[in-house]
């Protein structure tokens, strides 16, 4: 309660208003008098206005006013002043004055300076000499706070400001502020938290959001393992980060080429089965586990060396029967060709033989 302000005709009785608003708030906020008269002419009025004495000059602030028992009257729209009509010489007004929030709430933190003033006025408008009394008094402005909620590990920059990690409250003045939040945060190398949304639905970690009044938002994030593939496997696929409770599907090849000259020769690993640690997981080459922790899974291969043997005991037979054939070929002798024999005998003529023939007619 403020001290009673006299005058010789009015007097400001118990005011009460709060101590401190927000900045930017868009609730008013309620300020009461009782205000007191005496010796008032029948056609006088009773003038009761705030006004604003941290400006120069000083100026009717914007509100609401309500006056009992006799009602404001011609009064000005959206402004801290009321007018009433005396239905006696003397007496009490019980008033109300709304103000700040969305009628005109101060967007700067600090001290609101404020002075109710009451006094009497003629028919014509002109202010009774020495009729006027006043009160000061002076609302604490404080900033809007904004309210940001993220996991213990998970710092979120406010206008370019790093702020501690986890749940925060900073003080804004009203306008644009921009947010912004880590996509990811590492737990530990196989488990992290990754952004999902802010809670008014939001999917982008950096934003802007306009301030009227004290708010709040939460940043929500999930949490992610890490599924390692270990062993030689250049096939295999499925490593990577997963939600917390997903499924992961891992896969890799029946078989892979060995390096070197092995793998020249056809040499491969053939698969045997995935391990986690020293436990067999499953032995098909494509299986799906659900990532309720982080998991290291290993390839596990039986080499195959079939065809590398193939190739060092079949080669080599090949290349001697090769090398044999070739070399019989090359080392084999001629066949000669033996002249035509004749059944005359030597120094025998075709004429004595026809000779002997017709000596031996004759002696027939």
């Amino acid at each position: 309660m403020l001290p009673i302000a006299h005058a010789q005709t009015t007097s400001i009785i118990d005011v009460h208003y709060p101590t401190s608003l927000v900045a930017g708030s868009l609730n008013p906020i309620s300020v009461t008098a009782t205000v007191g008269y005496r010796d008032a002419a029948p056609d006088y009025y009773l003038a009761v206005v705030i006004s604003n004495v941290g400006e120069t000059p000083a100026k009717t602030i914007p509100g609401i006013a309500t006056s009992s028992p006799d009602r404001c009257v011609n009064e000005p729209i959206l402004a801290a002043y009321c007018l009433v009509k005396p239905r006696n010489s003397t007496g009490l007004e019980q008033l109300e004055f709304k103000i700040g929030g969305i009628l005109g709430t101060p967007q700067n933190e600090g001290a609101w300076k404020l002075n109710m003033t009451a006094t009497l006025i003629t028919p014509n408008s002109t202010l009774v000499e020495n009729s006027g009394s006043t009160v000061l008094f002076t609302i604490s402005v404080s900033p809007m706070i904004l309210t940001i909620k993220t996991p213990a590990t998970v710092a979120v920059a406010v206008d370019g400001i790093e702020q501690p990690p986890g749940p925060v409250q900073v003080p804004v003045s009203a306008g644009a502020h921009n947010l912004s939040v880590p996509i990811t945060v590492p737990v530990d190398n196989e488990t992290r938290l990754k952004f999902d949304s802010w809670s008014d639905g939001f999917a982008v970690p950096n934003r802007t959001v306009k301030i009227n009044f004290s708010t709040g938002y939460e940043a929500a994030y999930v949490t992610q393992y890490r599924l390692t593939i270990a062993g030689p496997a250049t096939s295999a696929t499925g490593q990577g980060w997963y939600d917390a409770g997903s499924v992961a599907i891992f896969s890799v090849a029946d078989a892979e080429p060995m390096s070197g000259i092995p793998g020249l020769l056809g040499g491969k690993f053939r698969f045997q089965g995935w391990y986690e640690g020293n436990r067999l997981q499953t032995n098909s080459s494509t299986d799906m586990i659900v990532m309720d922790k982080p998991h290291t899974l290993t390839v596990h291969w039986q080499p195959d060396y079939t065809m590398p043997l193939i190739v060092m005991v079949v080669v080599p037979i090949i290349l001697i029967l090769a090398y044999l054939i070739i070399h019989r070929r090359a080392t084999a002798k001629p066949t000669m060709i033996k002249p035509a024999t004749s059944d005359l005998r030597p120094n025998e003529t075709e004429g004595n033989h026809r000779k002997d023939d017709s000596n031996s007619i004759d002696m027939a």
